[in-house]
């Protein structure tokens, strides 16, 4: 039986098509202390009263740091309680037809993809859109597009991820948005780097960066320079990417951005792993996973975690890496975090398969596929299939190896995936 739905404050419940009093119970004292941390305010909910309640999530979301598309970079466990309740309040007030503000709707949509739920954070998107399209609201149309781009790219649909972010650039710059056209431009460049149109992405990445120098936006020229770095270093030129990192690094730095720090931080560590100094790479991931305690940036930590256990691998510390792979996966499993949950599964399955355990590797690698399809990350789902079928290789059934191959290989043409060339020579 599902949980009964209570308003913000705890006095009321949803019955399924009214509220009435909640009755005295433990479950209401449970709410009451919610609306005291997390509602609060001096905002009073009256019975059926959709104004007050969708006034009392916008003041919810604001103290988390949502502010129209502006974001925290991550949320707390209690905070991603508080999400799941704001977003419960606002399907109620969905089911009996009542429009919520497009804005709203647009940070109810980042805090449902923040938390993981990206079919929510979708329908949310797609109300937003609708409602501005109905008002002749371009700018917010235009905002719009680009946030449903980004949930297509979560998902590797990338085809239909760069419509999305072409609609939303056409409209940015008939509208004259500078920062959004920027943000559009780099979004293309990141999809065009996954399906392999390298020169392509570099041309965004740069387009973007002028317009973010133009218009004095440093953050974001730190993020532009970060994937000019990335994308260097993806292409071999190590001396290349070094200097953007750098660069970057030194923005993140002078602005106070400690998230953009940890990322170029990675990145610089990538680096040195690329030019064989892996103690100076581990000196680097470590350094960020310090910024990452110091700021309690779960995310950045999981991440952090993930990519010193790819160093340390190539220190061949099997032993250590499996550790760092482990605590991230750990910390992905505790928090909810199901993508990179299946990441560090993906490393941990090939640990796995490299300590001569098959049937553990096997069990990591079917995980990724169902967590991978779970959130709809279509690339993610080729690779553990990948993985899966490099398994089935070292057993010997090379009739399941080829029938996984195929089926990832399927799954990269059909959203533009780079196809590796060993799959191309070898006919799938």
């Amino acid at each position: 039986m599902a949980d009964p739905i209570f308003s913000p404050d705890g006095k009321w419940m949803w019955t399924g098509s009214e509220w009435i009093p909640a009755p005295p119970s433990s479950s209401q004292s449970a709410n009451v202390n919610l609306h005291d941390s997390v509602i609060g305010g001096d905002v009073n909910i009256t019975q059926n009263n959709a104004v007050d309640i969708a006034t009392a999530m916008v003041q919810a979301l604001e103290r988390m740091g949502f502010s129209g598309q502006s974001s925290p970079t991550e949320l707390t466990a209690s905070q991603e309680k508080e999400v799941e309740q704001v977003l419960e309040m606002s399907d109620v007030l969905s089911d009996q037809g009542i429009e919520i503000d497009p804005w709203t709707e647009i940070m109810l949509g980042n805090a449902a993809s923040l938390g993981g739920k990206t079919n929510s954070a979708e329908q949310h998107y797609l109300r937003a859109f609708e409602t501005f399209r109905k008002n002749d609201d371009r700018l917010g149309e235009g905002g719009a597009l680009g946030n449903l781009g980004n949930i297509a790219f979560t998902r590797g649909e990338m085809h239909e991820a760069e419509r999305l972010q072409q609609g939303s650039l056409a409209l940015r710059r008939e509208i004259g948005d500078r920062e959004g056209e920027g943000l559009a431009l780099i979004n293309i460049g990141n999809i065009r780097e996954i399906t392999g149109s390298l020169a392509e992405a570099e041309r965004y990445h740069r387009e973007g960066l002028d317009i973010f120098k133009e218009i004095n936006d440093l953050t974001n020229q730190s993020i532009a320079m970060g994937n000019l770095g990335f994308l260097a270093y993806v292409q071999g030129d190590l001396d290349g990417a070094e200097i953007y990192a750098t660069e970057a690094y030194d923005i993140t730095k002078g602005v106070g951005d400690q998230t953009g720090e940890i990322g170029v931080l990675g990145l610089l560590a990538m680096i040195s792993k690329g030019k064989g100094d892996y103690y100076e790479a581990e000196k680097l991931i470590r350094g960020s996973l310090t910024l990452c305690q110091a700021t309690g940036n779960m995310e950045g930590k999981m991440r952090g975690l993930n990519e010193l256990g790819n160093i340390l691998l190539r220190l061949n510390n099997l032993a250590e890496a499996e550790r760092s792979f482990l605590e991230s996966y750990t910390i992905a499993k505790t928090t909810g975090s199901r993508h990179m949950q299946a990441t560090a599964g993906l490393n941990l399955g090939w640990v796995a398969k490299e300590q001569g355990d098959l049937s553990k590797s096997e069990q990591f690698y079917v995980e990724g596929i169902d967590l991978f399809k779970e959130i709809g990350d279509r690339g993610g789902e080729s690779d553990a299939l990948i993985g899966l079928g490099i398994v089935y290789n070292s057993k010997g059934n090379h009739d399941e190896e080829r029938r996984l191959y195929t089926e990832a290989v399927k799954i990269k043409r059909e959203f533009g995936l780079q196809i590796d060339q060993f799959f191309i020579d070898n006919g799938y």
